[in-house]
């Protein structure tokens, strides 16, 4: 997870040929340094997916692969991750390739149609890096805001304070050390658990 962007790019397709032409986009789009990783669609890209470790998932494959799908849906579990679904052209009625969009679109997905043009390819990485930054500013703000309720709490059953008087503590310790709530709310359950 990155604050300044996408670090880390997990790069799923069946055409291992496919994948340099994607990756010699993606360095043309992003702005910061970032790892490209290659995989397929099936057991070890699924387990790359399971484990997170990417800021954006790019899947290229069929609009209608049930598999890709699959992958991509399993993806979503990771709040921070952005995923962008590059689809092949294919001899699907406009009716079915409307309603595969349409699935992938319901799960959050961009979605580019091959041929790819280098400037939509990197307007989309744009957009899924400003997401990214978004995204992860918002989880570490969630995460923060737990841990500083978990210390009210542990303040208000440990020392029996009240729940305002446990937040201007927290608030008072935070100025007068020059630190975070989220730091002194870790500090706090950190010393009472």
């Amino acid at each position: 997870m990155s604050s300044t962007g996408i670090d880390k790019v997990l790069l799923l397709c069946k055409n291992p040929g496919a994948n340099l032409i994607l990756e010699e986009f993606i360095r043309k789009s992003l702005k910061h340094p970032h790892q490209i990783t290659w995989s397929d669609l099936h057991t070890e890209g699924r387990r790359l997916v399971k484990k997170g470790d990417f800021g954006l998932l790019i899947v290229s494959s069929r609009i209608d692969d049930k598999e890709a799908f699959s992958v991509c849906k399993l993806a979503t579990s990771h709040p921070t991750a952005c995923l962008l679904y590059i689809a092949d052209e294919t001899n699907l009625s406009k009716k079915e390739e409307k309603e595969a969009q349409a699935a992938i679109l319901d799960i959050g997905a961009a979605i580019l149609i091959k041929p790819l043009k280098q400037s939509a390819f990197a307007a989309a990485i744009n957009s899924a890096d400003m997401a990214h930054i978004r995204l992860c500013a918002l989880k570490k703000r969630m995460d923060d805001d737990k841990v500083v309720n978990r210390a009210k709490l542990i303040l208000i059953q440990t020392l029996g304070f009240s729940e305002e008087e446990a937040h201007k503590h927290i608030e008072r310790q935070a100025m007068n050390s020059g630190r975070t709530r989220a730091d002194v709310a870790f500090e706090i359950v950190k010393t009472y658990e």
